[in-house]
């Protein structure tokens, strides 16, 4: 037997608590789940496991190791709710590699995995692999990963995308090395007892312990099987604490990796690995996991321990290789390794800094085809170029059909090469490969590489430089075109990549089409082909595929005729069916001589309003109903219009959908039969059908957008009996839809006997010219899309300023190099002042203040007022406003002598002037941890890209010298502080008194004769849509004088407070500010919210509700000692809040000390005279 990876140590095998109540009689999978302080994500990776098809057979192991959170609560509450799927085991901590060998003692299923307890397993994956794994009999089977947030958005991941290409069965390591990118452990299902009889157990006391188990499971592994489906979605933690993994700065996080290296690349040698895996596993080490400290990992951030740390480690791994396994290390990473090999520590870490800041530079030598590196010229080496060093940049835009062949669309360069003209490319050539890569056909279709305008403005320039400068790189010869023959996709009758073959400088190169842009051009549903269909799809890591499909059951024709459907689908099974993925419910269809329809019972069902039968059903063919493994998807040639029909009582739409021939059953939704656009309006066709028929009148609103916009559609077809056909006229004019960028268009119906009902317009499956695409109309440019997540493509409206003549990235560096240079030559505007707040989203906040100041005061001055975008006219005295991303915007940052905002003027091709002063106002009291004072918030790249915007900053305001010091460390800037308050703040110390209080309050139609309390918390997850308080006990505890106003944080979701209790608490109207609220409230309940420091203007009490205090404190940070310093109780229970809440009154004195010293140390300098002292301080010194 082979001699164990590691031992697991004895002492802590024991759990201090159990809680399994299982009575399950088989299983068949074991899924270890370790777990430490993961309240925050739990549930959703919970839940996920309990949507794999196996309840029957999964046993779930909870490991607790140690949580002081709510973890273990969580994990109880699932072994209650589901006792035979969930055992929960409470160890001391022992960490995540001792959590997860505990979980494989515990294991008592056939197979076994791990899951992370923040991640997320894809619905029914579990089901999939253990099919294929059953079948084949393999060792282990492994899945393709994305990355994802707590958005939604989903991303790939660099290393599976390296190892998964396409589905085998039985393979080996030796006939597939690339799996050593993949080096996780959750993604995989192993056989139990060949993890057990090769003690493939996890290292513990370490990070990275997945890298020394799974790629010597690999090779002991006799069969692997490789499942080319997404199957476990791993996330990037935006909230909370940072996982293990991306706890980057740790200085363990990198000598566990390299530990981890040496440890795989000595087990590859002892279990005599494929020589072949050896060498990729060195090319993932020297070009991916060395590399994490000096890019990803903001080197010049680090200290010096780190440093050197990063020094010794990666300098003794490169001392044991040879010249042939160095040379596994791209060109770039292979120069910079050489200095780090034959320099000394100071010579190197001065190298490493200029690699991550990027003034390393390579250039290209055309006469030779070779790279050049400035590593080279410092320190007077020789370093080959490889053909292995061209490394390919690719996108695919379009997958069309013409004169019956595929035509691919898209870009292609190298990094570094430079190709400025079209005669240094010869012998493009095409060839179709297998998934092996095996040449199947040399093809006869063309290809070629065509000159792209845009091409060396994107992507020619290096991440230091400014676009003002002549580009780096010329890659004008980068767009390609591929035809391939349907005829030779249709002898192959398999499924094909296409690979691109060019010789370059000499080099022969070559490359897989893959990387498809977002949206439908590089998806088409697929080809109908003679007897065939050509299938268009893409493997797990985007390669496309093509898939010729011959007697492929077709649907030739279809209609509606009296009600129902008839269907003609040649090259059928024994049986038609419709399929539900949902549930798996199948219906079968009835043959009618060529022709297939419904069944009457069938009809009635899927016909059934809010039934089960409202689905996507897809068409199958089967010889035999009862074996699923027999099912084969029926295909049809995509049509361009997607009508609607009423089935009983629900909408029905047949379409292509993924491909597959698809009835789509549904609530009765008006959809897009036609849209057109002209110069001043877009014309929309769209169908009512079923109860619909019987509105009197439709019309187009925008009541989700909380607009009033409302225009009259008309009927041109139909009646009571038969489908109608309305139509509406949307103008696109400048300023009808106020500031709203995106819109919801609804339809609202009006009937003479029920009420009105409003719903969502939606496109349906039918092809749009209009469709995804941008359309200049005015002023203005107009986008047509879709909000996805809703059945039918809801249609979305989204407007911006029309950028005429600065659109392309071509353009807009034309305009840098050429008309931006002479501005800047011309002479300053001594009395135009130009303003941002926050990016443009908006004119407030100190900019603002400062602006009302001058231009009430000092009239004399030009205003001009930066906007993200803008939809409508913008009436302001003296204010000329601009659009950022427009040449009127760099115009007058070319001209303007004055800047103002509150955090940066963006576009690292701005030159600020030596004349030209910026006064830099922040947008609030920094009271958690920002700027550089956050190390996974930077690379060294962007380091030194905002730095150089901070030192653009003249002057700086702060409210006390305190955050001075705070803004000093966060910013680095080097401009002169201005101990003068907010101007914001300002209008505070104006509107204090009884008059106004008592008007915003008749405003706002509160109680008059109450004692308000203003609840104003921060955001913990974006968009969700709970507080900490609890309603009902809130309202149950309430003095009779009090009245509670509750203002979420604008990025929390919906919050919903009861009308039951209106008549002590309710929600705060958004058309009032923040500052209202503060002025109204005569005790404000917060957490750690910035808005403490405003309201301690008003010498009012607090409440620092802060339940979730330790979990809040570890994952954020602060920047003062909270506990020590909040000017008012902190209360971390409902109860105690309510207590608090009896006698504020007392707060003012009980806690007369700290609030001195908080106001001090945060609001100095604030005395409702800020924007005069900043005027005098910056336009008029001689006074200040």
């Amino acid at each position: 037997m082979t001699e164990p990876i590691i031992h697991i140590p004895k002492n802590l095998d024991k759990p201090i608590t159990v809680v399994n109540k299982s009575n399950r009689k088989n299983t068949r999978l074991s899924v270890v789940v370790p777990m430490y302080n993961v309240a925050l994500f739990l549930k959703e990776a919970l839940d996920s496991l309990l949507r794999q098809g196996i309840n029957d057979e999964l046993q779930v192991i909870l490991i607790d190791d140690g949580s002081k959170d709510e973890t273990s609560t969580i994990a109880k509450d699932y072994v209650d709710q589901y006792p035979d799927v969930f055992e929960l085991y409470l160890f001391e901590n022992g960490g995540l590699g001792a959590a997860r060998n505990r979980g494989t003692n515990l294991a008592v299923g056939e197979y076994v995995t791990y899951v992370d307890p923040d991640d997320i397993v894809v619905d029914d994956s579990y089901h999939n692999m253990l099919s294929i794994i059953n079948r084949t009999g393999s060792d282990v089977i492994g899945g393709a990963v994305r990355r994802f947030n707590s958005t939604g958005k989903q991303w790939t991941s660099t290393v599976h995308n390296k190892a998964y290409h396409d589905a085998y069965e039985a393979t080996t390591l030796g006939e597939h090395p690339e799996l050593v990118w993949d080096t996780t452990a959750w993604n995989k299902i192993y056989n139990l007892e060949f993890i057990q009889s090769n003690s493939l157990y996890f290292p513990e006391k370490m990070l990275y312990e997945d890298m020394p188990m799974v790629v010597p499971m690999y090779s002991l592994a006799k069969k692997i099987d490789v499942f080319d489906e997404v199957i476990y979605l791993w996330r990037e933690r935006d909230e909370g604490a940072p996982s293990i993994t991306q706890s980057t700065a740790q200085k363990n996080n990198f000598t566990d990796r390299v530990k981890g290296m040496k440890m795989i690349l000595s087990s590859l040698a002892d279990y005599d690995a494929p020589e072949n895996a050896q060498n990729e596993q060195l090319n993932k080490m020297l070009n991916f996991d060395l590399r994490l400290p000096f890019t990803y990992e903001k080197y010049i951030a680090l200290d010096d321990e780190y440093k050197d740390t990063i020094y010794e480690q990666v300098k003794g791994f490169l001392k044991l290789l040879t010249p042939a396994q160095f040379n596994q290390a791209q060109y770039w990473y292979r120069a910079l390794y050489t200095v780090w090999l034959y320099q000394p520590k100071v010579v190197v870490q001065n190298a490493i800094t200029k690699f991550a800041k990027y003034e390393f530079c390579v250039q290209f030598n055309q006469d030779d085809g070779s790279f050049h590196s400035s590593y080279q010229d410092d320190f007077d080496f020789d370093l080959a170029t490889l053909n292995s060093d061209f490394d390919p940049f690719t996108r695919l835009y379009s997958v069309t059909e013409e004169n019956n062949q595929v035509v691919l669309v898209g870009h292609l360069f190298y990094r570094y090469m430079d190709l400025p003209t079209r005669n240094l490319i010869s012998n493009l050539k095409v060839e179709l490969v297998n998934k092996n890569g095996e040449v199947l056909v040399h093809s006869n279709g063309v290809a070629d590489m065509q000159y792209d305008p845009d091409a060396t403005a994107k992507w020619g320039f290096e991440n230091t430089q400014s676009r003002r400068e002549q580009a780096a790189h010329n890659f004008d010869i980068s767009s390609y075109r591929i035809t391939v023959p349907f005829a030779e996709l249709e002898r192959l009758n398999e499924t094909v990549y296409v690979k691109l073959k060019l010789t370059v400088y000499d080099r022969e190169l070559e490359l897989l089409i893959s990387e498809p842009m977002p949206g439908d051009q590089p998806r088409p549903e697929g080809f109908v082909i003679d007897n065939g269909f050509l299938l268009t799809s893409y493997s797990s890591d985007w390669r496309l595929r093509l898939t010729y499909l011959a007697n492929a059951p077709l649907v030739t024709t279809f209609t509606w005729s009296r009600n129902h459907y008839l269907w003609t689908i040649k090259n059928a099974k024994k049986n038609i069916i419709i399929y539900n993925p949902t549930n798996r419910e199948i219906l079968k269809l009835v043959k009618n001589g060529n022709e297939y329809s419904l069944s009457k019972s069938d009809a009635n069902y899927i016909g059934t309003p809010g039934g089960a039968g409202q689905a996507w059903w897809q068409f199958m063919t089967t010889d035999n109903t009862n074996d699923y493994d027999s099912f084969e998807l029926v295909r049809m040639a995509t049509p361009t219009i997607a009508e609607p029909h009423t089935l009983k009582k629900n909408m029905t739409v047949f379409h292509v959908s993924n491909h597959v021939a698809t009835l789509a059953v549904s609530w009765q939704y008006p959809l897009i039969a036609d849209a057109e656009l002209d110069d001043e309006n877009v014309t929309i066709r769209f169908w009512l059908d079923g109860w619909a028929r019987l509105a009197s009148s439709a019309n187009i609103t925008f009541i989700q957008d909380g607009l009033d916009n409302k225009y009259v559609a008309k009927k041109i077809e139909g009646n009571f009996l038969k489908r109608n056909l309305w139509e509406v006229q949307l103008p696109l004019g400048f300023g009808l839809y106020a500031q709203n960028r995106m819109l919801h268009p609804e339809v609202t119906l009006t009937f003479f006997q029920r009420q009105p009902f409003t719903m969502p317009l939606r496109w349906g499956k039918s092809k749009f010219n209009i469709f995804r695409e941008e359309h200049p109309v005015g002023r203005l440019t107009w986008y047509f899309g879709s909000d996805d997540s809703e059945e039918h493509r809801v249609l979305t409206m989204r407007q911006s300023t029309n950028r005429e003549g600065f659109t392309t990235m071509g353009e807009k560096v034309s305009f840098w190099q050429g008309k931006y240079q002479e501005w800047l030559q011309e002479p300053i505007f001594e009395k135009t002042i130009m303003y941002s707040s926050y990016w443009g989203q908006d004119f407030n906040d100190n900019p603002r203040a400062l602006y009302e100041y001058i231009e009430k005061h000092y009239p004399g001055y030009q205003h001009v007022v930066v906007y993200s975008n803008i939809l409508q006219d913008i009436e302001l005295p003296g204010v000329i406003p601009v659009v950022t991303g427009t040449k009127k915007y760099w115009y007058y940052l070319a001209h303007a002598k004055y800047f103002v905002n509150n955090v940066n003027f963006e576009g690292k091709e701005r030159v600020k002037r030596p004349e030209q002063l910026e006064i830099q106002t922040m947008h609030g009291t920094p009271l958690k941890q920002m700027g550089f004072k956050v190390l996974q918030d930077w690379t060294s790249a962007s380091y030194e890209q905002y730095l150089e915007k901070n030192r653009n900053w003249d002057y700086l305001t702060v409210p006390s010298d305190y955050v001075a010091e705070i803004a000093a460390s966060a910013y680095r800037h080097q401009a002169k502080v201005l101990n003068t308050g907010y101007p914001r703040n300002d209008e505070l110390f104006v509107r204090n008194n009884e008059a106004e209080i008592l008007r915003i309050k008749r405003a706002m139609k509160v109680p008059v004769d109450k004692k308000l309390v203003l609840y104003a918390p921060t955001w913990r997850k974006k968009g969700e849509r709970k507080l900490g308080i609890d309603f009902e006990s809130m309202y149950a505890s309430l003095r009779d004088d009090l009245f509670v106003l509750i203002r979420p944080h604008h990025l929390s979701g919906d919050i919903e407070v009861p009308m039951a209790y209106a008549d002590k608490m309710i929600l705060s109207d958004d058309s009032f500010a923040i500052d209202d609220y503060y002025l109204i409230s005569d005790v404000m309940i917060t957490d750690y919210s910035s808005v403490m420091f405003d309201y301690a203007l008003l010498n009012k009490p607090m409440v620092f509700f802060v339940y979730d205090f330790d979990n809040y404190v570890s994952s954020r940070g602060l920047n003062f000692d909270f506990k020590a310093d909040a000017p008012g109780p902190l209360v971390y229970t409902q109860t105690e809040l309510e207590i608090s809440l009896q006698s504020f009154e007392e707060i003012p004195k009980r806690y007369e000390d700290k609030i001195a010293i908080f106001d001090t140390k945060f609001i100095q300098y604030d005395d409702g005279h800020a924007s005069e002292n900043i005027f005098k301080a910056v336009f008029d010194p001689e006074k200040s």
